[in-house]
């Protein structure tokens, strides 16, 4: 008995110091853990999490806990942790403009923000990165600081625009465009600078530089290589017309269309071919004649091979206005896609609309 209760206690014990070894999170407030770190000449690490992140529980499960980063964390730290949803946590997220999860804060001990780190990590690796907070070269709070102060060298304010995106950071708008402005003509279409060009977010469609992207395409062949450019105008047109289709924008007239034909065509893309049927299709679909917009799906659709074939956004116009023949044809044709689609996903969404199809006549 004796044995069995000193069994009991050391494995009580030996537990309690694997607990201890990794990463002390502590009960406080955010005021608390910042006066407790400046009364300790310490910096604040704040673990700002949601119940319902993956990456989050396993940094807490299976990263905190190692002595490794105990042993790094608590001589440095006040540590504390935050649920971003409850308590103090969503006034917490809005003012360090926390936005994915987990984020990693680092501050000072008067609770100024010396730097972020968002993701999941190793523990070698979450070492790392928070070894950055003390590197003015890589702390976001450092750059920030710089960038407010009004530096704009064009060096620092490419790797600011890069932290920035990193960090999900809307700011990352306004410094790209400011950082684009500095440049001269010959300068944008440097390697260096396609980061900005390539992101949709930083060069939007309808965007002045999206314009100067689709004028100086050529110039970034050169400097980008040809196929890299080549994709990315591939889709942001791709996604034009896709939007066209789906009437998520405003169609454009014939002329329009006409004239958007035009322009992708002397691209002499690889794809345009297929950019062409979206054209065709969306031409037809101007047109109140629901038996010859389906006469161009079945001539266009069976050409797209490599992109979405937009049989699903006509559905509800095929069943208010196509007679029941023409709906007839119109399942016939969506018949034919499904056996000739390869992937599972698009062989289930033809599925999902055909059997909706099938069954509408029984709704009215």
């Amino acid at each position: 008995m004796k044995s069995i209760v000193l069994f009991i206690v050391f494995t009580w014990v030996s537990s309690l110091g694997f607990t201890q070894e990794g990463v002390r999170f502590e009960p406080l407030s955010f005021r608390e853990a910042v006066a407790k770190a400046k009364s300790e000449q310490k910096y604040v690490f704040v673990d700002c999490y949601t119940s319902w992140c993956g990456p989050c529980k396993k940094m807490t499960q299976h990263v905190f806990p190692q002595k490794k980063a105990g042993d790094y964390f608590n001589p440095k730290f006040v540590c504390v942790k935050y649920d971003m949803e409850k308590g103090e946590g969503p006034e917490l997220g809005k003012r360090f403009e926390v936005r994915a999860y987990p984020t990693f804060l680092v501050l000072d001990a008067e609770g100024k923000l010396l730097h972020k780190v968002i993701g999941g990590y190793s523990v070698d690796e979450i070492i790392g990165r928070i070894e950055e907070s003390f590197d003015e070269e890589k702390a976001y709070g450092s750059f920030k600081a710089k960038y407010e102060s009004g530096n704009r060298d064009q060096n620092f304010m490419e790797n600011y625009l890069k932290m920035l995106l990193r960090y999900y950071d809307p700011a990352a708008e306004t410094v790209a465009a400011e950082l684009l402005s500095s440049l001269s003509e010959k300068e944008r279409v440097e390697e260096r600078y396609w980061f900005i060009f390539s992101n949709p977010k930083l060069t939007p469609e309808g965007s002045v530089h999206e314009a100067w992207l689709l004028k100086n395409h050529k110039h970034f062949s050169k400097t980008i290589g040809k196929e890299q450019v080549n994709r990315e105008l591939d889709r942001r047109y791709t996604e034009k017309l896709l939007k066209v289709l789906s009437e998520k924008e405003t169609l454009l007239t014939q002329k329009q269309l006409t004239a958007f034909g035009r322009k992708v065509a002397a691209l002499k893309l690889d794809t345009d071919e297929e950019l062409q049927v979206y054209v065709n299709v969306a031409k037809a679909a101007l047109q109140e004649d629901c038996r010859l917009l389906i006469a161009v799906c079945e001539q266009e659709f069976p050409k797209l091979k490599t992109k979405e074939i937009p049989y699903p956004q006509f559905c509800e116009r095929i069943m208010k206005e196509a007679s029941a023949a023409d709906k007839q044809r119109y399942i016939a044709l969506g018949e034919k896609l499904y056996e000739q689609a390869k992937e599972e996903k698009t062989k289930n969404t033809f599925r999902f609309v055909l059997d909706f199809l099938k069954r509408y006549p029984e709704q009215n």
